[in-house]
């Protein structure tokens, strides 16, 4: 059997093994149906597999992929008495491989697949922050090594795919899963996107050779890497109104010139998850241009395309019945399912004509070329883990603590920040002062106890030790009832104390008496969870009584620092005009609490800017700074167009001084730089303040011509860089074609003719011309 033998190349064993497989089980391997956690019970310490997962192993002569094994959170119903804990995954990842390779004919494995938002949602994984906040650091290595934790922590449990939300831009904020994106901007998020790959899989796909030319010893995967699958293809957070899986209505050149270049920074993923919105009326799963012609053909895309939850049974009021839909997903390049029942009918839809073998065919020799790659048929079983779990996780932490760290950003400071600690007293007030729960975002696992004790109050109460630290709630996130008693104590509180730290903003937390759809998308919202899946606003007014809390802490004339921890920017003119300070931490995970106590003592200078621009109110959107630059009066008769904080923005402790910009080859032609060469841009940047930091620089670009109208600037470089004080620090960013191009009017790539560069403040003009 040419499929057992490790030294033929990929192409050739699965094509063996395709040729072996009946129909039923063909139909098995693209089928992703089960809910991970339903697949085992726990009783009195012990673990038994469940005829749920065994009914299905029969049913499909094996299984494709398992999402879920480990996932705990109020959906799944899983906490630290009824799941696995973490050290143990690894037992449980073995038992369910071996009952699938020992129930299938030709001992097929099974994908382990794990949802992994900001890290792992399962039992004893660290929370990191959520994308947003993560966009907010410009720091590429900094993602890379985290993403590089959370594969190694994954693959210590058993997990092969990780599944990872960055494919998705933040273009309406008041849509519910705006903390999940990296931001509004494609090329910082396709920047993010090749480090995500990169600390997840290393090279096991590469631009050199095709993996299904390799053998699985030359794709050389280690066993602390795994598949991630970037989420969501594509254009999610253009739905209209903000609504989740809304309508998109997209152009072809907006499509091409923000969307496809974030196609292919995933071309060398494992996989793919396709999204729930249409394009322009046709849904995103059976969208054949997307996923066919531009993702494979195009771009070279090798891996596999996922669904999303329970999409595919959206698809029957459209093409009539499930084995109709299924066969247009499957031609549309769909792989594998997910917890739906049309890819249920593939088998029956073949047998009647319905869906076409080919298809089916090329999803299956996707889908096992991806087991094989993945070594999963030559080293099916996980080794228990030589170090300690919990003591490997341990040391992922530092990395956690420093990108939480870089994530948050100073939008105000009249000179407050960083605090003495000098023995005054502190009130930190507000619904999200002393709630871990709401640093940590969406989708994320129950919490053990030592790590609900790393609060904002807490971690400041332990960072001020000569000081005295004291907290009051204030209000709720949302709930208007019952709200004056702790507006009281919390005036009560502020009137004793020389200083107020004020903790406002949202809630994606989530609790065990929430109603959940069969996607996981919370139904029964709580009152105070305003953020997240399926919870999208209207307005981006902070809730409940917030405002009225800031009011009257306001009237004391006492100094006011506000922290806003939020999944998405609210309306905040008014926090800004009656604080002395404003930190924006967004959701930043386990770390955020001590994180942003040492940002507030001066321990560590705040670097984070924001990847997103800040509206004055829901009224303006969109706002997203790289909009065209048409002839138009941007104000409103009431309201500046102007967001309240532009992409980029973010200050520090010290000051910054970027004192020259060069072109060091201002002769390149248009022709040079089609051929390979680059335009070198040059700029230094001194630390004329008395503190070290960390800056993000950041490099726009104005185009010109096309017959278009372009675009008012479009980031096409950052570095981030340490500069001790009283230091310069020169910075050198090449330009090459993909950066200078642009959709045209003759509708192809084309490089323009002249254009305007931009590095902060510094701003010079160069023309390519044909040689």
């Amino acid at each position: 059997m040419s499929y057992k033998n490790p030294e033929k190349t990929i192409h050739e064993r699965v094509k063996d093994l395709l040729g072996r497989m009946t129909l039923e089980e063909k139909a098995g391997q693209v089928n992703q149906h089960l809910y991970g956690w339903k697949t085992y019970e726990k009783q009195q310490g012990t673990i038994h597999l469940t005829d749920y997962f065994k009914d299905h192993v029969r049913w499909g002569k094996g299984m494709g992929a398992l999402y879920g094994l480990f996932r705990a959170d109020p959906w799944s119903k899983v906490n630290h008495v009824t799941g696995i804990p973490a050290e143990d995954s690894w037992k449980l990842a073995n038992e369910i491989q071996d009952y699938v390779i020992n129930h299938s004919r030709l001992g097929i494995p099974v994908l382990l697949a794990e949802e992994c938002p900001h890290g792992h949602q399962g039992l004893g994984s660290i929370s990191y922050p959520t994308n947003i906040g993560r966009g907010n650091s410009f720091n590429c290595q900094l993602i890379e090594d985290t993403s590089r934790h959370m594969a190694e922590e994954l693959a210590m449990k058993g997990v092969h795919l990780a599944l990872v939300s960055s494919l998705d831009l933040s273009r309406d904020p008041r849509w519910g899963r705006t903390e999940e994106c990296y931001g509004e901007d494609p090329y910082l998020a396709a920047a993010f996107n090749h480090s995500i790959i990169s600390g997840f899989q290393g090279e096991m796909i590469n631009d050199r050779q095709l993996v299904a030319q390799q053998t699985v010893e030359e794709i050389g995967r280690r066993p602390e890497q795994i598949g991630v699958v970037l989420k969501h293809c594509v254009a999610q957070g253009d739905a209209l109104g903000g609504h989740n899986s809304g309508a998109v209505n997209l152009g072809e050149r907006e499509f091409m010139e923000i969307y496809h270049p974030l196609l292919k920074s995933a071309k060398n993923a494992v996989g793919i998850m396709a999204a729930y919105n249409d394009i322009d009326g046709i849904p995103c799963h059976t969208n054949e241009l997307l996923f066919q012609k531009l993702l494979r053909q195009e771009i070279g895309y090798q891996g596999i395309v996922m669904a999303d939850g329970t999409a595919l049974d959206r698809l029957a009021p459209i093409y009539g019945t499930n084995e109709h839909s299924a066969g247009r997903a499957l031609q549309a390049g769909i792989d594998l399912s997910l917890w739906d029942t049309t890819y249920l009918t593939v088998g029956s839809g073949v047998e009647k004509g319905i869906i076409q073998q080919n298809h089916l065919d090329e999803a299956v020799y996707r889908i096992l070329s991806v087991k094989f790659m993945l070594g999963l048929f030559d080293r099916p079983y996980t080794e228990k883990p030589e170090a300690s779990y919990k003591e490997k996780v341990y040391s992922y932490q530092q990395a956690n603590h420093q990108m939480a760290a870089e994530s948050m950003t100073l939008l105000k400071n009249e000179g407050i920040l960083p605090l003495d600690d000098c023995g005054e007293n502190l009130a930190v007030i507000g619904p999200n002062g002393h709630a871990l729960y709401n640093q940590l975002g969406d989708y994320t696992a129950p919490q053990t106890d030592e790590a609900l004790e790393r609060t904002i109050f807490a971690s400041i109460k332990k960072q001020f030790v000569h000081s005295k630290a004291a907290y009051a709630h204030g209000c709720d996130i949302r709930d208007e009832k019952n709200q004056e008693p702790l507006m009281e104590k919390a005036v009560e509180l502020a009137e004793k104390s020389d200083k107020i730290i004020l903790v406002l903003g949202g809630s994606s937390a989530r609790n065990f008496d929430m109603e959940f759809f069969a996607n996981g998308a919370v139904s029964s919202k709580g009152v105070n969870m305003d953020s997240g899946e399926n919870v999208d606003v209207a307005s981006l007014a902070l809730g409940g009584r917030q405002l009225a809390l800031l009011e009257r802490l306001s009237k004391l004339g006492k100094p006011i620092v506000t922290i806003m921890i939020q999944g998405r920017p609210h309306e905040i003119d008014i926090v800004c005009q009656k604080s002395a300070a404003v930190i924006t931490a967004w959701y930043p995970g386990q770390e955020g609490g001590p994180a942003l106590a040492q940002i507030l003592a001066g321990e560590v200078n705040p670097s984070g800017k924001l990847s997103i621009s800040y509206p004055r109110s829901s009224g303006q959107l969109p706002v997203y700074y790289y909009q065209r630059a048409i002839a138009m009066n941007e104000d409103y008769y009431d309201l500046s167009g102007a967001p309240l904080f532009s992409f980029g923005t973010g200050t520090s402790y010290t000051t910054l001084d970027y004192q020259k910009m060069t072109i060091l080859n201002p002769d390149i032609t248009k022709q040079k730089v089609k051929q390979g060469e680059k335009l070198q841009v040059e700029v230094n940047v001194k630390n004329i303040g008395k503190r070290k930091v960390k800056e993000a620089i950041l490099l726009f670009v104005k185009l010109k011509g096309g017959d278009v109208i372009q675009r008012k600037k479009l980031l096409r470089g950052f570095e981030k860089i340490e500069i001790e004080p009283k230091q310069t620090k020169q910075v050198c960013f090449e330009l090459g074609f993909d950066e200078l191009k642009y959709f045209s009017a003759h509708a192809c790539f084309e490089l323009t003719e002249q254009l305007t560069i931009k590095v902060e403040h510094l701003e010079q003009s160069v023309c390519l011309k044909d040689n």
